[in-house]
This record gives structure tokens, C-alpha cells and sequence, in this order.
């Protein structure tokens, strides 16, 4: 009984003596709080807002190239040995299905030989070969500044806690402050870093109260000597407003990670990201053996329907497809890779019907990824591409009349919401990628063999590329990517908007970066946001961001989704989905891996209907 007593003694003791030091503690921090703070009071001098201004574009030596404009045996002398980038890559695996290397190089030196003006900007070819990237950086600030977010931002109260960047070339340690409403508790936080994130306490009030109030946000900065003593005045940058939206976004995101350069020799993964967590879950993995892309669900739910994947399988040994079309029921947990009545069976950019039966694709692609001049911007060569259509119900499928010209690329299929059109890009074949103007079409999907495709208004003959079009869920917007030139991956990519019964004009959104590529987009299911790939972060990797877009067809500023760190690889094709698809990894593999036993489509003949 004494050993007991003697147990329960020392024990209430160490609980007091653990509790005296949490109290020291807590008065030990509140101290060093109230003395950080103190360093922050007194007048403020304010760092007025400043409007950024960029460094110059690079400029190239193209002395080999212009030799290719002197008469006909130097040009064609010039263009066998030109180190110009008009060829693909070494690093390109010649066997792969769809990637003819010969044919596309020939029409790449073919194009290479055009001196057509750019209708927009009156630029040779040799004017934007000589600079092939509009990204510039910004010129740092010389005075404290957020960076981001911006003011007035919008942000879904469905998504983690972000962070408030600045710059500031003076103070050496900073207070932040943040306050909803006018009447509202300020809390303040101490830091020696130029970033800072809501603690999710924080965060949660103002996803609460930043509904019908503006949530504002500033920052000031001291600048320390070595004893730790204020030097100078305290500076403060203006206040940043910003809410919470009431539209929630849809909280899972499918992409593949990717670093650049792209080649056919990558095995990128797939990842799912819960944007209400911080980090991301594996999807899919390569396994260092596939090169997966072009993912594409049938419903924006996510967790019902149909899931469609590209898949090249990089072991050629003895394989008879090595790259093929996978399809994974989600409903029935089954999937099955497909063999289409195609010589060739690359199937890019798909896209499903409302239905979830009728697949579209780029179809009879012969393409080739070209050696990036710098990694901002990267070219993919074509000499073929059609548009078809794969109808698992009655497994089938054919080229659709009026998209399978093959004096054309056609490219980029994208199905109406009531599955009778199709929305897609089309280009003369010939022209070198740089000089590609892709104009978005639209075609009667059951019209017959003597269907003829309609130029859409504002997003064909305008001088410039129109590519990537996606439909909202509900039709009322139709969104499409417009460059200078070409597609994949262009600096001066920028996403734009019209009305979903096509007609009238298309205008650039609010978010679009005016120096970096923005690019691959997809919509939610309550037709609110766009989830996008952006590189305004450095020009070189391509990270997610959203805006929401409101009843006029507005975009709200840029917000990047939280993350942890940085990867150095960009966010490839992200796909908004409500719900988490539930899919496990192991299954999707094995269901659509190279050593299962294709399903075989048949071609179908005469006129569909």
C-alpha cells in the first residue's frame, strides 16, 4: 500500500511540476509576443502599392535558320546540318505507336521554309523563333509588398489554408495582421520568414465570417540591428481584401506530375489531391514501365461512370500493343485495355459523352515532342490527326465525317453537353509548330457522311491558335486556351471565354497571366470554378490554380492551391471531380496493365447514326 501511495505522490507531483513549466511556459511567450510587438508600434509609413514591370524577353541567334531562306541547294543543305531545333529529341523512342519521326520531321523542314506574317502581331516566324517565350520574370519590388494573394480574391470555403506572400528588400522581420469586418478581432503574428500561412484556427473564422465581410490582411516590416533593436521606421504594405466565396469548388483534383522537357521516354504518375488536405495521394503509377496521360472521367461526380486513360507501354518485347486505349468501369470495379480498328491506336485528348458510352479522341496521331529551345515553351510536331469516336455499346468505333480530312489536323475533341455536337481544333498539315494556328470548329456528331464543320465565331481565322475548348457541365460556357502560336505547352497560352451556344465574341479571363503560360483547365460540377495549370511561378513548372467565374462569365484573381513544397515537376491535365473516385491503385493497374488480353473493337461502317 505504501509503494502505491509513494506511485500516486510522485506522480501529482510530476503533473504539477509539468504543469508549472507549461504556465512558464506560456508567461515566457506571451512576454517575448508583447515585446515583438512593441517593435511594431508607433507610426507607419506606408509602402504604396506598386505596379509590376518585367525584365526583357530573350533573344536567340537563328544565323542557322536564316540560312535556310538563301536559294534552294544552300537552304537545302542548311537544313540537313541546321542545329536548329526543327527535329524531335534523341531521348524519343523511334518503335512507339503513332510517333513517326521521319514523316514528321519532313513536314516540320517543309514548314520550316514559310515566311507567313502573323495577322495579329506582324511577326515572322524568324521574329518568334528569335524569342519562342513571352514569359519574362518581374522585376523585384523596392518597397514591402504582398504578392499574394491579390486583392480581391475569392476563395472556395472549401479549400486549406493559404499562404501571404511579400517582398521586401529593407526589414528583416515582419507582423502580420488579419481582421474580418470592420469591428472584428485582429490577430497578429511575429515571423522572420517572407511567407506566412494561416494557422488553421485562423482559417476557419475567416472561411466562417469572409462570406458577407471583407477578410483583410497587412503586413509590416522593421528592420533589426544585431543587439535585436528597430532601425528606422515601421513600414506597412496596403491592405489586401479579400472573401470567401459561397460557391464550394469540387474538392478532388486528378492530374499527372510531370518534369519537363515531355518525351515519350517518361513514366510520369498520376495523383489525386482532397484540396480540403494538404498533400496529395498517389492515383496511378507508372511504375517506371508506362507513360499513362490524357485521363478523362465520363462524369464530373468522379466516383460513377467511366475513367479512359492513354497507355504506352515502354518494354516493346514482345508485346503486340504496346500502346492502347485503357477504359475502367468504375461502377463495376473492372477494367480492360482496347484495341481500335486503327493502324495507329494513339487516343489523345478524349473526351466522354453524357451518356458515358461514346468516347471521343485524336485519333491516327503521328506526333513527335520536339527538343525544347527553353523549357517555358515545348512544340509538338504532327503530320496526322483525325477525330473519331469509340461507341462501347455497340463496340464500335469509327472516324467522324467531316473531322478526318487528312489535308487537316484535327485535334481536341470536346462533346456539347447534350452530346449532339462536337466541339474540336483544326490546322492545314504542313506548317511548322511554331507557326500552327489551330481554329476551334464545330460539328453534328450523327450528321452523315456529308457533315461539314462550322468555324466558331471569335475562335477561328483571328491569327492566333485556339485549342483545349471545354464545355461548363451545364453549357452555358464554352473555355478554350488561345496562343500565339502552336499548342501543348506556349508561353503565351491564355484562357478565354464565350458563350456555350457558340455564337458571339470570346473574351481573355481576368486571371490569365499576361507573362506566363496558362493552359490545361478543367470546370467543376456546380459550373463555378476553373482548376488550371499555370506557369507564373518562374516560368518553368506549371502549378494549379482557380477562379471563380460568375454570372457574366467574370473571372476573380488567380489562387494558387495550397501547397507544402514546391515540386519540381508541373501539374499536368487537371481534372475537377466532386467526389474522391474511391478507385484503388492495384486495381486500376492490373485492369489496363500490358499483359492483359485486349478487348477488340470492331470498325464501323457507312454512316453512323
Amino acid at each position: 500500500m505504501k509503494t502505491v501511495w509513494r506511485s500516486v505522490k510522485i506522480s501529482a507531483a510530476a503533473i504539477v511540476v509539468l504543469s508549472l513549466l507549461a504556465v512558464a511556459r506560456i508567461a515566457a511567450l506571451s512576454v517575448r509576443n508583447a515585446k515583438l510587438g512593441a517593435l511594431f508600434q508607433g507610426p507607419l509609413e506606408i509602402c504604396t502599392r506598386q505596379e509590376p514591370s518585367y525584365y526583357r524577353r530573350v533573344e536567340y541567334d537563328l544565323s542557322e535558320y536564316l540560312r535556310m531562306g538563301e536559294e534552294k541547294e544552300e537552304a537545302e543543305s542548311s537544313l540537313k546540318s541546321s542545329e536548329f531545333a526543327t527535329g524531335s529529341g534523341q531521348g524519343e523512342i523511334p518503335w512507339v505507336d503513332g510517333e513517326d519521326r521521319e514523316e514528321v520531321n519532313a513536314a516540320l523542314r517543309k514548314g520550316a521554309q514559310q515566311s507567313s506574317v502573323d495577322a495579329t502581331t506582324g511577326a515572322t516566324p524568324v521574329a518568334r523563333l528569335r524569342s519562342p517565350s513571352v514569359y519574362r520574370d518581374r522585376r523585384p519590388f523596392q518597397s514591402l509588398q504582398i504578392v499574394y494573394p491579390q486583392d480581391g480574391s475569392l476563395f472556395p470555403p472549401n479549400l486549406c489554408a493559404p499562404s501571404v506572400e511579400w517582398e521586401d528588400p529593407r526589414n528583416n522581420l515582419w507582423q502580420v495582421s488579419v481582421n474580418v469586418g470592420e469591428d472584428g478581432e485582429t490577430a497578429t503574428f511575429v515571423t522572420t520568414s517572407k511567407s506566412w500561412r494561416f494557422p488553421s484556427k485562423v482559417w476557419q473564422r475567416v472561411r466562417r465570417d469572409a462570406v458577407t465581410r471583407d477578410a483583410k490582411v497587412q503586413v509590416k516590416g522593421v528592420k533589426l540591428n544585431k543587439a535585436g533593436e528597430r532601425t528606422g521606421p515601421v513600414q506597412a504594405s496596403e491592405i489586401v481584401r479579400f472573401r470567401i466565396s459561397r460557391d464550394p469548388a469540387d474538392s478532388y483534383i486528378v492530374y499527372r506530375l510531370v518534369a519537363p522537357p515531355f518525351s515519350s521516354s517518361k513514366t510520369p504518375d498520376l495523383f489525386v489531391r482532397d484540396v480540403r488536405e494538404d498533400e496529395p495521394r498517389l492515383f496511378l503509377s507508372a511504375r517506371r514501365k508506362y507513360c499513362v496521360n490524357c485521363h478523362s472521367f465520363s462524369s464530373k461526380q468522379g466516383n460513377v461512370g467511366k475513367l479512359s486513360l492513354q497507355v504506352r507501354s515502354l518494354a516493346a518485347v514482345g508485346q503486340k500493343l504496346p500502346v492502347y486505349l485503357g477504359v475502367y468501369d468504375i461502377d463495376r470495379r473492372t477494367g480492360y485495355r482496347v484495341q481500335l480498328p486503327f493502324q495507329i491506336q494513339m487516343t489523345t485528348f478524349m473526351d466522354w459523352s453524357h451518356d458515358h458510352e461514346r468516347l471521343a479522341f485524336s485519333a491516327n496521331q503521328k506526333i513527335v515532342a520536339l527538343e525544347p529551345v527553353l523549357y517555358e515553351t515545348q512544340l509538338a510536331g504532327m503530320s496526322t490527326s483525325d477525330i473519331a469516336i469509340c461507341d462501347l455499346t455497340r463496340n464500335e468505333a469509327y472516324l467522324l465525317p467531316g473531322a478526318s480530312d487528312p489535308n487537316m489536323l484535327e485535334i481536341y475533341p470536346r462533346w456539347s453537353p447534350d452530346g449532339s455536337r462536337i466541339v474540336f481544333s483544326r490546322s492545314p498539315v504542313g506548317s511548322h509548330p511554331a507557326n500552327v494556328h489551330f481554329d476551334l470548329y464545330v460539328i453534328p456528331v450523327d450528321g452523315g457522311k456529308q457533315s461539314v464543320a462550322q468555324p466558331i465565331e471569335d475562335a477561328a481565322d483571328n491569327g492566333r491558335s485556339n485549342y483545349f475548348p471545354r464545355f461548363s457541365p451545364d453549357g452555358k460556357w464554352l473555355s478554350f486556351c488561345q496562343c500565339d502560336g502552336g499548342d501543348l505547352i506556349r508561353s503565351s497560352s491564355d484562357l478565354y471565354l464565350k458563350a456555350g451556344d457558340l455564337k458571339g465574341p470570346a473574351h481573355r479571363l481576368e486571371c490569365n497571366a499576361p507573362y506566363a503560360a496558362d493552359s490545361w483547365h478543367s470546370w467543376s460540377s456546380n459550373n463555378r470554378w476553373l482548376v488550371w495549370a499555370s506557369k507564373r511561378d518562374g516560368g518553368i513548372y506549371a502549378y494549379l490554380y482557380l477562379t471563380h467565374i460568375d454570372e457574366a462569365g467574370h473571372a476573380s484573381p488567380a489562387i494558387r492551391v495550397p501547397m507544402k513544397k514546391k515540386p519540381h515537376a508541373s501539374f499536368n491535365v487537371p481534372e475537377f471531380v466532386a467526389q474522391d473516385p474511391g478507385i484503388r491503385e492495384a486495381g486500376l493497374f492490373d485492369a489496363i496493365r500490358v499483359e492483359q488480353e485486349p478487348r477488340i473493337v470492331r470498325e464501323r461502317k457507312g454512316s453512323p447514326g
